[in-house]
């Protein structure tokens, strides 16, 4: 892929190290450097999405099939896609987004994760416990009132620990009001966890603690933006592609002559989207385009479509406004009264820019000529005789004349005999005139030249000729009016489409 100031470059002769020669013309070069493009393309694909998909690199679990519609509620089936092994490792990345454990609710975490301590050591029914349950009573109702959740966008889910706990809470207390705050003080009660402590610690623990452990704090740096420390990870990849792309314009730059290096950094401009400080998206780009000169990949069915759905949305417009113009372009050539300038041998010679004082239309002509008199004639003179002799027998036999003395001896085959001598001597003087004609004879080119001259004087100069020649402009102007009116109209869709499949089919005919 180029851009379009490599168009009419010339190649220099100027020596190129053996180095900068092997680092751009390798292919395995090439190959390599769309590998590390392709792998940073990766690393920035995953930096993208790792907030989007944090939970389920923190559970590894997705719910397929829930929905709610109004009285209408499932679940779904909850599927684990990611082992915990994987998980644990990836999950490190929250150390590059600068991502930390919320203290409100690793707070709250914490302290259940000591209700369950308290409880295997003092049991359900102790002063330790009902202290810590009292805690925890507190720390749902400020969670439900200050939502923590907002800062790392995750309200939903903060919403989603609410409905469950409403949901688990609905029969076993009268809460008229559905509040999820009254929801958490009955669960967080010895009374209502005596006798089913293990299956409702076990419901937390599957159910609202990989809610609440999704939340995170992120701190703001200086710049006014979350703390992110991607850009170390993306450095070497970077100075890497930098280092080849300068390598590779300054070698471009002493290959062709006229190309300064501002120019050759512009010859590969799709590398420069490697550098822009934000969109980091739009590398897919460059390499896409080094993946198809490494030849990895091949984009040629690609940029074929997307060359052919160019072409649609324009062809149209460009076919209308082109037709358009060429007619436009023909109404004020008659307007000017081109024709008459051309009849009229003296504003020709006023007006016309001679570059090579040769009459091109006569020569032309002659050139016409001699193809037909030296290539064409000799070649069908068989048959044009043919013709010439039943033309010329024809006439014989038809005419008055001879039908009066046909019947007399001898002249039965008159018209046969006469037309095939005749048909012979026409073509052969025929021929031979018009060779002569070719032939370079001053005098005979002066002859023509006068009789051009005097017709077209006469044919401007003349009263009644010249009005001739205005009513011709006149009509003609009307009937290019008249084309563009009834016939210049932009194609419709199915016909390009038609023409763009026609050209499809020329293709793969080709190939």
């Amino acid at each position: 892929m180029k851009s379009p100031i490599v168009k009419n470059i010339k190649k220099t002769t100027k020596p190129v190290s053996w180095i900068y020669n092997f680092w751009f013309d390798n292919i395995y070069v090439a190959k390599l450097m769309a590998l590390v493009s392709l792998a940073n393309l990766g690393v920035v694909a995953f930096d993208l999405t790792y907030i989007p998909f944090r939970d389920i690199w923190l559970n590894g679990v997705i719910t397929v099939g829930n929905f709610k519609a109004g009285p209408y509620e499932y679940d779904g089936y909850k599927l684990t896609i990611v082992p915990k092994s994987v998980r644990e490792v990836v999950i490190q990345y929250d150390a590059v987004k600068g991502i930390e454990p919320y203290r409100d609710t690793q707070q709250y975490l914490d302290t259940v994760t000591q209700l369950k301590t308290t409880i295997d050591e003092f049991g359900l029914d102790s002063p330790q416990t009902r202290e810590i349950l009292g805690m925890l009573r507190e720390m749902s109702a400020e969670m439900i009132a200050q939502n923590p959740f907002e800062l790392a966008d995750k309200s939903g889910n903060l919403e989603k620990v609410k409905n469950l706990m409403r949901d688990r809470m609905a029969d076993p207390i009268f809460n008229p009001r559905n509040s999820a705050t009254v929801a958490f003080e009955n669960f967080w009660n010895v009374d209502y966890l005596e006798g089913k402590l293990e299956q409702e610690l076990a419901f937390f623990e599957e159910e609202i603690t990989p809610l609440i452990n999704t939340n995170y704090f992120r701190p703001i740096g200086e710049n006014g933006q979350f703390v992110d420390y991607f850009g170390l990870i993306d450095f070497p990849f970077i100075a890497i592609l930098f280092a080849d792309f300068l390598l590779r314009s300054f070698v471009i730059s002493l290959r062709y002559s006229g190309v300064k290096i501002q120019d050759a950094i512009f010859w590969r401009w799709y590398d420069l989207i490697f550098f822009l400080p934000t969109l980091r998206w739009l590398r897919i780009i460059p390499v896409a385009v080094r993946l198809d000169e490494s030849k990895l990949i091949s984009l040629k069915s690609i940029k074929r479509q997307a060359s052919q759905g160019f072409v649609a949305s324009i062809a149209g417009d460009i076919t209308e406004v082109i037709i358009l113009r060429v007619i436009n372009q023909l109404q004020h050539v008659i307007k000017d009264g081109y024709i008459e300038n051309t009849l009229s041998p003296e504003k020709t010679q006023r007006d016309y820019i001679d570059i090579n004082d040769t009459n091109e239309i006569g020569e032309i002509i002659k050139l016409i000529v001699d193809l037909v008199a030296n290539q064409v004639l000799p070649e069908i003179r068989y048959e044009v005789e043919d013709l010439l002799n039943y033309i010329i027998e024809k006439s014989i036999s038809e005419s008055p004349a001879y039908q009066s003395i046909s019947h007399l001896p001898g002249l039965a085959k008159f018209p046969e005999n006469i037309s095939k001598r005749t048909s012979s001597q026409v073509y052969s003087i025929l021929l031979k005139t018009i060779q002569q004609l070719l032939q370079e004879d001053p005098v005979f080119d002066d002859h023509i030249e006068k009789i051009i001259t005097k017709s077209g004087s006469t044919l401007t100069l003349s009263v009644a000729a010249k009005h001739n020649l205005e009513v011709l402009e006149s009509l003609l102007n009307d009937l290019l009016e008249e084309i563009k009116i009834n016939y210049v109209r932009q194609p419709s869709d199915e016909e390009i489409e038609a023409l763009l499949d026609e050209t499809r089919a020329l293709r793969q005919i080709e190939s």
